[in-house]
């Protein structure tokens, strides 16, 4: 298990994903960030869910590049089924604004 991040001044987005949809949602997401999280940082988080256990907690972080500002986006995935991890994506109040209306619009395209 990870050690915590420390989160202050980061925003909570967060939703359960079929294993299959979390890459797909990832690179709809990236074009949201100006740098720090392409396909190399896409490919670390969907390796990590795919080996994780049952009742596993990992986390990642990436600094990016935001707003022209540099910080970084925290993402937290708990296995709470091996085919539906709840990933947790930890980011400043306007990309957290931003990937919650994307969480929205994917979902609503799944029909889910």
């Amino acid at each position: 298990m990870s050690t915590p991040l420390d989160k202050q001044g980061l925003q909570e987005s967060s939703t359960n994903f079929d294993l299959e949809n979390v890459r797909p949602f990832l690179q709809r997401i990236s074009p949201l960030i100006e740098s720090g999280f392409g396909d190399v940082q896409i490919e670390q988080v969907c390796q990590l869910a795919q080996r994780m256990e049952i009742d596993a907690t990992e986390e990642l972080r990436f600094p990016i590049r935001f707003a022209g500002k540099d910080t970084f986006i925290c993402i937290s995935i708990f296995m709470d089924d091996i085919e539906s991890p709840d990933i947790y994506f930890f980011s400043p109040p306007a990309l957290a604004a931003q990937i919650d209306a994307e969480m929205q619009k994917f979902f609503e395209e799944l029909g889910i």
